[in-house]
């Protein structure tokens, strides 16, 4: 019947789940059961700015083969990662061997990528973060990301730029931006929806814009202003629209659930739930 309207289901994308929506203190044989006893087909293992996650990074070859035994295990992979460590290491800084630290991480997160399966690096859009945005920083952005993507390429390890809520990548077409300019296959866009909806931009007019380069996508519901910690359908997300629009368009890359509800007693049960509410809409979506 989609087809037949010239929409695509969009119920056979792959759907993952953030790693921090549950239980911190699971091991991860425990924690991809759980997401797949909830309704995922795979997980995005997070590395951000804290020792105990950057420290992943440099696991042994022994380690990795650990995890990947248990992948397989669990028949559930790891198919993308949400890199926000470089809050700490951005690229752009403006101090040199912040900088240096900055791009050497997203080379251990290509590394770590090709090592374990993972097929998108979520690249948060910060040319600094703790400190102003300069033109400067905003130049060494370009060129630093430039010099990661030609890594990326060497591994055949996708790279994804999200958007944020800062001036550099708040929208899609900020986003593009960069991807025209350094031109390499391996050098994609990764959206938020939340982030984008909180701030107040056209969600379809941003789409539309680079649908051709958005290889995955963040759901999580928000407010105007507010980013985290909203329950899907507290919010005011318009989700049927926007899963109508990549029905129409045939988007056919992967969707991840972000929520922070690692530290809430019922975080497998709320994982559950985001899963059956995100069904529930693109099955509205397609009724219309």
């Amino acid at each position: 019947m989609l087809e037949a309207q010239g929409l695509s289901n969009l119920q056979e994308n792959l759907f993952g789940l953030y790693e921090k929506a549950l239980p911190k203190q699971l091991n991860w044989e425990e924690r991809l059961c759980a997401a797949k006893e909830a309704g995922f087909d795979f997980m995005e293992i997070s590395i951000d700015e804290t020792d105990e996650r950057i420290g992943r990074l440099h696991w042994s070859k022994s380690e990795r083969t650990k995890l990947m035994e248990t992948i397989h295990r669990a028949d559930m992979p790891i198919l993308s990662m949400c890199l926000s460590a470089n809050r700490r290491y951005p690229i752009g800084s403006e101090r040199e061997e912040t900088r240096k630290s900055g791009i050497q991480l997203i080379r251990d997160a290509i590394d770590f990528a090709l090592d374990c399966g993972v097929r998108v690096i979520q690249l948060a859009g910060y040319d600094e973060y703790a400190n102003p945005s300069t033109e400067t920083t905003v130049q060494n952005f370009h060129d630093s990301l430039a010099q990661c993507a030609r890594y990326a390429q060497e591994k055949a390890v996708m790279l994804a730029l999200e958007t944020m809520e800062n001036d550099l990548m708040d929208t899609i077409g900020k986003a593009k931006h960069y991807v025209d300019a350094i031109q390499s296959p391996w050098l994609k866009i990764y959206p938020d929806l939340g982030n984008l909806c909180a701030t107040g931009h056209d969600i379809e007019k941003e789409f539309l814009l680079g649908m051709q380069d958005i290889v995955s996508i963040h759901l999580k519901d928000t407010l105007p202003g507010i980013v985290r910690d909203i329950a899907f359908g507290d919010g005011n997300v318009d989700f049927v629209s926007f899963f109508r629009l990549l029905q129409r368009e045939h988007y056919s890359g992967l969707f991840v659930a972000e929520m922070w509800t690692d530290e809430t007693p019922r975080s497998i049960q709320a994982a559950k739930d985001a899963r059956a509410f995100i069904a529930d809409k693109i099955a509205q979506a397609q009724q219309l």
